[in-house]
């Protein structure tokens, strides 16, 4: 299965929605299967991403097989505030998958800071 941090994304902003802290048994969001969001979840959670209980394997204990998301991480936090913007979004992940051929998730966060540092006028 493919990354995709387009969903990376919506799933940032929809915990960051969320109103408590409540650990969440299942996420659905329009357009997606349940087994590619688990899988992303898993991906956030390996990145620092989220707060969330994982379920390991009984054979391989370092092995999450499902995890379940209380909230954004500090970490999450730093990347969909850096990601906020639509456009700029937008924009990023073109000039890093033309330059680079693919999408990395620290390439593009550090792209977007610098996106976002630019727009400030100091």
């Amino acid at each position: 299965m493919k990354r995709n941090l387009d969903l990376v994304r919506k799933i940032l902003i929809y915990l960051e929605k969320k109103q408590d802290e409540k650990m969440m048994k299942s996420l659905e969001l329009e357009g997606y299967e349940s087994k590619e969001i688990m899988y992303h979840l898993i991906l956030m959670d390996q990145a620092g991403l989220l707060r969330c209980e994982r379920e390991v394997s009984s054979s391989t204990p370092d092995r999450a097989i499902c995890v379940y998301p209380f909230s954004l991480s500090w970490q999450g936090h730093e990347f969909l505030e850096a990601s906020r913007n639509e456009s700029t979004w937008n924009k990023a992940k073109r000039i890093v998958i033309d330059k680079t051929g693919g999408l990395s998730v620290d390439v593009l966060k550090a792209l977007l800071i610098s996106m976002a540092k630019e727009s400030v006028d100091l």
